[in-house]
């Protein structure tokens, strides 16, 4: 009887033992976005003045904070009387918060109003505390009367002045005819 009550306490064990499921000691690491918010209409102000409005689908941001917008943006820039000066679309955005800069990247668009004039690029930095942005990509810019294209490109924050780094190909428009 000896054996038997030991064999079946060595039964119980074993299946004890052998059903338990094993615990994971391996660490699960998740890199992930921290948040994902849909539908952003965000506006900066500058003393309950309105001086940017960001429009796009999504915002994920990341353990590091940076953020990430993998659809369109749309950038409009007012000016102090609350009038849009310039408005800039791009594929997708990237913040850096420890520079709090911007990247828009994928045909970027940048349109002056006031001025009339156009700028293509395929990326442009937008850096927030010095209210300028900037490319070393190729940029083409329309004006009235002409189409210069270039590499490089500084300008505030608002498109209001700028300068071209490389200018190349610059074709000046005759009054009357289109600069297609």
């Amino acid at each position: 009887m000896r054996n038997s009550s030991l064999l079946f306490l060595l039964l119980v064990t074993c299946t004890f033992f052998s059903c338990r499921e094993k615990a994971d000691d391996s660490k699960t690491f998740y890199s992930g976005p921290k948040s994902e918010l849909f539908g952003i209409d965000m506006v900066y102000s500058d003393s309950a003045r309105k001086v940017v409005r960001m429009l796009t689908d999504v915002q994920l941001t990341l353990s590091t904070e940076d953020r990430v917008y993998p659809k369109e943006v749309k950038l409009w820039f007012y000016d102090k009387k609350g009038r849009i000066t310039s408005e800039v679309r791009g594929d997708s955005a990237h913040y850096f918060r420890v520079k709090n800069t911007y990247k828009l990247i994928g045909h970027v668009v940048i349109n002056n109003i006031e001025k009339e004039e156009t700028l293509k690029t395929d990326e442009f930095n937008w850096v927030v505390s010095e209210k300028r942005i900037f490319t070393d990509k190729p940029v083409q810019l329309r004006t009235r009367s002409e189409l210069v294209n270039g590499v490089g490109l500084d300008a505030a924050q608002d498109f209001s002045t700028y300068s071209l780094r490389q200018v190349r190909n610059s074709v000046v428009a005759v009054e009357g005819l289109p600069t297609n």
